[in-house]
C-alpha cells in the first residue's frame, strides 16, 4: 500500500512564517498564536468531556428505568410511563453520540501541530541503587567490635530500652523512624541480654514484650540485606512495617512462631544461668563452711548425714537427748558421726566453755565417747 503523506502537507505551526510585518514583534506574535491554539485545544476538550458526561448520565438513566420495569409489583401506568421516558433518554443518547462522532470528524480534520503532531508511546524510568560491587567494608577485630558495641550500649541504653517496652507494629514503625538509628544488630544483641536479664528475674510480661522487639529488628535488617540498603534508612524502615502489616496472615502466623520461639530460648536460657549461679553460690558458701571448721570437714553435709535421732538431739540443744541417743546407738556408729561433728565444728569437745549447751549433763557422754584417762568433756556447738 502506497503511503499517504497528505497529513503532513497541512501542518499548522506558529513561528513557520519567515516573513512579518516590520511593526509586528515576532516572538509576541508567535507567542499569541500559540496561546490562542491552546485555548481552541481546551475548549474542545471541554466539549468532549461534557458529551462523554451526557452520554454516560443517559446510559445511567436508561439502566434505572430497565431495572424499574423489572419489578413485579410496577403498574401498567407506571410502566407506560417508564417506557415513554426511556424513549425520550434513548433519543438524548443518540444525540450525544452524533456530537461526539461531528466532534471526532472535526478533529480528524484539523492540521497537526507541534502540540498534538506525536504523543508518547511509552517510557521508563530508572532509580540507581546501591551497586552490588560495592568495596567491602573494612573488617574489624573482635576487640574493636566489642569497643564498638560497648560504646553503642553506653550511649543508647535509655533509646533501646524505651524500644524494647513499645508495643505493637505502629508504636514500633513511630519510634524506629524517630530513632532510626536503632535498626542495627548492635540493638538486637542488647534487647537479646535485656531479655535474659528479665527472664532471670521472673519478669516474664515484660520479657516477651522486649523479644518481640527484638525479632522486629532483626527482620528488619534481614530485609535490608535483600534491598542492599542500611536499616537504618527511614524509607526501608517505612516499606517494611507497610508490607508487614499488609502481610498474608501465614507470614504474620510464622512471625508469631518465631517471636514464641525466641521467648521459650530466653526462658530455658535464664533457668540454666539462674541454676548455675545458684551452684556457684553455693559452692562458694561450702567452701567458706569448710574453711572456718576445725577439721576441714562441711558442717551442713555433716548434719545432713546424722541418723534423725542424733540430728534431732541436735536440734532441741539439749545434752540429755543426745546422751539418750548416745546409749541407745551403736558405740561405733555414734562415735563416728561425733567425731565428724567435732571436725566440722557442730561439736566442741570443751566443757570449760560457756557455748555448750545450757541444760543437762555432759559427764556420761564424755565417760561413753572418751577414753579412761581423756581430761576432756565433748561440747555441743549451738550454731551450726
Amino acid at each position: 500500500m502506497p503511503i499517504d503523506y497528505s497529513k503532513w502537507k497541512d501542518i499548522e505551526v506558529s513561528d513557520d512564517e519567515d516573513d512579518t510585518h516590520p511593526n509586528v514583534d515576532t516572538p509576541s506574535l508567535f507567542r499569541w498564536r500559540h496561546q490562542a491554539r491552546v485555548e481552541k485545544m481546551a475548549e474542545r476538550k471541554q466539549e468532549k468531556d461534557e458529551v462523554e458526561l451526557g452520554k454516560m448520565d443517559s446510559l445511567r438513566k436508561i439502566n434505572e428505568i430497565e431495572r424499574k420495569l423489572k419489578e413485579a409489583n410496577l403498574d401498567e401506568k407506571e410502566r407506560i410511563k417508564l417506557e415513554l421516558e426511556k424513549q425520550e433518554i434513548a433519543k438524548q443518547e443518540e444525540e450525544w453520540r452524533k456530537k461526539e462522532q461531528e466532534l471526532a470528524d472535526k478533529e480528524r480534520l484539523e492540521p497537526w501541530n507541534v502540540d498534538t503532531i506525536g504523543h508518547e508511546t511509552w517510557s521508563k524510568s530508572r532509580i540507581n541503587k546501591y551497586s552490588d560491587k560495592k568495596p567491602e567494608p573494612k573488617k574489624l577485630t573482635d576487640d574493636e567490635e566489642a569497643d564498638l558495641m560497648r560504646d553503642f550500649f553506653n550511649k543508647y541504653d535509655e533509646d533501646m530500652k524505651k524500644y524494647g517496652q513499645q508495643r505493637g507494629f505502629d508504636a514500633s514503625e513511630k519510634f524506629l523512624l524517630d530513632n532510626p538509628h536503632l535498626a542495627c544488630d548492635f540493638t538486637a544483641n542488647y534487647l537479646t541480654l535485656e531479655c535474659l536479664n528479665l527472664g532471670m528475674e521472673f519478669k516474664d510480661e515484660e520479657m516477651c514484650t522486649m523479644a518481640e522487639q527484638c525479632i522486629i529488628v532483626q527482620y528488619l535488617i534481614e530485609l535490608a540485606k535483600t534491598l542492599n540498603m542500611p536499616p537504618t534508612n527511614t524509607s526501608v524502615i517505612h516499606n517494611f512495617f507497610r508490607k508487614f502489616k499488609a502481610a498474608d496472615p501465614s507470614y504474620l502466623k510464622m512471625f508469631r512462631s518465631e517471636v514464641e520461639a525466641f521467648q521459650d530460648r530466653i526462658r530455658k536460657r535464664a533457668k540454666d544461668k539462674r541454676d548455675a549461679a545458684i551452684a556457684e553460690m553455693e559452692k562458694e558458701e561450702r567452701e567458706k563452711r569448710i574453711a572456718a571448721s576445725p577439721g576441714g570437714v562441711d558442717p551442713q553435709e555433716v548434719y545432713e548425714s546424722l541418723p534423725e535421732k542424733m540430728r534431732e538431739a541436735f536440734d532441741s540443744q539439749e545434752v540429755s537427748q543426745l546422751q539418750k541417743v548416745a546409749e541407745e546407738m551403736d558405740k561405733e556408729e555414734f562415735s563416728f558421726h561425733l567425731q565428724r561433728c567435732i571436725a566440722s565444728g557442730l561439736w566442741v569437745p570443751d566443757a570449760n566453755k560457756p557455748n555448750a549447751f545450757e541444760q543437762g549433763d555432759q559427764s556420761d557422754l564424755a565417760e561413753k565417747e572418751q577414753p579412761d584417762d581423756a581430761t576432756e568433756t565433748p561440747e555441743p556447738k549451738k550454731d551450726r
